[in-house]
């Protein structure tokens, strides 16, 4: 039988949780209409705009990375921020209803990591992909895996408190 209350380990991790979503979703829906924004500029201003921009914070070396990327936000921008924004959405729904003690969830949760990682790489390409953040991910899903005995079932009341 699951314990009466949150255990406050999952209230912290839910908590921290929601405010990593607060702060990132307003950020990709805003990516989303730069992206957009950006497709209508040429590519030479753009790049003259970024490298004039933030070319005092990188190394000579990493222009060339710099101008890859810029070119993978015209191209695929939008479809990449409106991905990570539904990402975020869904982790917040399945966040939600750990918050509120049901066990789907982990599984909602879990499902939006998951398919976060997998569909840039599906969309955009491999370029998209970071092992430290798909690590991060498998992080953070088993941190809400070894609370899921603390969750009730489709059947059983949720938790309150």
């Amino acid at each position: 039988m699951a314990p009466a209350g949150r255990p406050k380990s999952l209230t912290w991790l839910c908590a921290a949780s929601f405010t990593n979503q607060a702060v990132v979703f307003p950020l990709y829906v805003l990516g989303i209409f730069m992206a957009y924004a950006m497709r209508g500029v040429p590519a030479a201003e753009l790049r003259e705009l970024v490298i004039n921009t933030y070319g005092a914070f990188i190394q000579p070396a990493q222009q060339d990375q710099l101008e890859a990327y810029i070119a993978l936000l015209q191209r695929h921008g939008v479809a990449l921020m409106a991905i990570l924004a539904l990402r975020t959405l869904a982790r917040f729904i399945g966040t939600l209803r750990i918050w509120q003690g049901w066990r789907d969830g982990f599984h909602i949760y879990t499902t939006a990591q998951l398919l976060g990682v997998l569909l840039p790489i599906l969309v955009v390409g491999p370029e998209t992909f970071n092992i430290l953040g798909f690590i991060l991910v498998l992080n953070w899903c088993y941190l809400y895996y070894i609370h899921r005995k603390a969750l009730r079932g489709s059947g059983e009341a949720p938790l309150v408190g």
